[in-house]
């Protein structure tokens, strides 16, 4: 196997942390999981597993720190492993171009899937989500894995990346912290087949018979949420991709299931998401 562990601890009760060394992302990278009450190490039971990822220039820890995920999980009839998985602060969930780049893709498809199923008691009976970033992701993933994820939820993801706008919107937020565009997936003009195999609107019929959840706001703030600068134009800006998305889906003949009222890009608006999408993308999951 492709990847180590080099150290794994408990952070806090049912929160374990390790640390791997991965040659996809020719790295070590931090991976959390929670686990369920009855979890013990080395186990043999095959638990459903909830794969969360995290959007742009942020980490794993979010979902630790922004939501109710851990009291969540351990609510879950059964039990359930949520895996919160590094991916990088502009990795995109993809396996970059340029020469010794990360591959997050196989990193986390490949290398942590097995890792986590032949060590930590993770089983078949997968479902995945993610904000922003993480929302792209998590919709990519299911669709170059098909039948890999029994349920996928998108808050906030760009999944349109070369509708009118996307690829400058791309380009300002790599170099933002400090990428460069063409190191991911090469210049548009020049790669238009490697973009359009990263791009999940031109990939949705792959994706017919997945069940799908896809969630934008339309940048309006809803009262009591705490202003982030930012949040309001961000969401406006990639909210119509994943309307573009939607409607992709349903011309296919196989509508998801959306929500698109009020909401901004930060997590008060996802957590509300997750509350809405809780039972979509865990009821399927079965033990084995």
């Amino acid at each position: 196997m492709d990847i180590e562990v080099v150290e794994e601890r408990f952070v806090r009760p049912n929160v374990l942390e390790l640390t791997v060394r991965s040659s996809a992302v020719d790295t070590t990278v931090t991976v959390f999981v929670i686990t369920p009450h009855d979890w013990v190490p080395g186990t043999k039971r095959n638990w459903p597993v909830l794969y969360l990822l995290h959007g742009g220039d942020d980490g794993p820890t979010c979902w630790l720190e922004r939501t109710d995920i851990v009291s969540r999980a351990l609510a879950h009839p059964g039990g359930l492993l949520v895996v919160l998985p590094e991916g990088g602060r502009a990795g995109f969930y993809t396996d970059w171009q340029r020469p010794k780049s990360p591959a997050w893709h196989r990193f986390h498809t490949v290398e942590l899937r097995l890792l986590l199923e032949e060590r930590y008691g993770a089983g078949q009976s997968r479902a995945i989500a993610g904000v922003s970033m993480g929302g792209y992701g998590a919709v990519m993933y299911a669709a170059r894995n098909p039948g890999m994820f029994l349920a996928v939820a998108s808050y906030s993801g760009l999944l349109h990346t070369t509708r009118r706008g996307a690829p400058m919107l791309l380009r300002y937020f790599l170099r933002s912290v400090g990428e460069r565009m063409n190191a991911m997936w090469g210049p548009r003009w020049l790669r238009r087949v490697v973009w359009a195999e990263n791009n999940p609107y031109l990939l949705a019929e792959k994706l017919i018979g997945t069940p799908l959840y896809i969630a934008a706001g339309d940048g309006t703030r809803v009262p009591g949420d705490p202003p982030v600068q930012g949040d309001r134009l961000l969401e406006r800006l990639v909210a119509p991709a994943s309307r573009a998305f939607a409607r992709r889906m349903a011309d296919l003949g196989h509508p998801v299931c959306t929500s698109f009222g009020h909401g901004t890009h930060d997590w008060p608006s996802w957590q509300r998401e997750m509350d809405r999408s809780w039972d979509f993308l865990t009821a399927p999951l079965t033990e084995g």
